[in-house]
C-alpha cells in the first residue's frame, strides 16, 4: 500500500441495504483522516491525498503506539465543552504548526474510527492494530 491511500466515500442511496455484511457508522463533523504507522513515523492523510501531519501532531504521537504496518481511516474531532466541534477542528486543520500544537494543548484532537482498518502488512496485524486502540482509547480516551 502507497501514500496516499483513496479513501472509501459516503454514496447517497435511496434505501439503506441491510444484511449480516452491512455495518453503519455515526457521522461525525470532523476531518476524514488516514492513520499509516510507518516503521519509525506516523503519517497522516487528509481525504484529498495530503499529507496533514503536522496540523495533527498529537494524533501522530498517539498513533506511535500502534504495531508498525497499521492503517486506520477515520474521523479526526476536536471535543470542546463535551461536544464535538467542527469548527475547532477547522481552525486546527488550517493552522500553523505552533498554532496547531498550541490548540492541541487546550483540546487534544481524537481519531474516532468505524470498523475499517487495514494493514502494510496483513489483515492479521491489522486487527491487532485495530485491538492495541481499542485498549488504548478505552485507557486514555483523549490521546488516540
Amino acid at each position: 500500500m502507497e501514500f496516499p491511500v483513496d479513501v472509501a466515500l459516503a454514496e447517497l442511496v435511496p434505501q439503506l441495504p441491510t444484511g449480516p455484511r452491512w455495518w453503519y457508522e455515526v457521522k461525525l463533523d470532523g476531518h476524514r483522516t488516514v492513520l499509516w504507522r510507518l516503521a519509525e513515523t506516523v503519517r497522516l492523510q487528509a481525504r484529498s491525498g495530503r499529507d496533514v501531519t503536522t496540523p495533527w501532531m498529537d494524533l501522530a504521537v498517539a498513533g506511535m503506539a500502534l504495531s508498525p504496518g497499521v492503517v486506520l481511516d477515520g474521523e479526526a474531532v476536536v471535543v470542546v465543552d463535551g461536544r464535538v466541534s467542527f469548527e475547532a477542528a477547522q481552525a486546527r486543520a488550517a493552522s500553523s504548526p505552533a498554532r496547531s500544537r498550541e490548540l492541541a494543548a487546550r483540546h487534544p484532537a481524537l481519531l474516532i474510527t468505524g470498523v475499517r482498518a487495514s494493514s502494510l502488512w496483513g489483515p492479521e496485524s491489522a486487527i491487532d492494530g485495530c485491538e492495541q486502540v481499542r485498549n488504548r482509547c478505552s485507557r486514555h480516551p483523549s490521546t488516540v
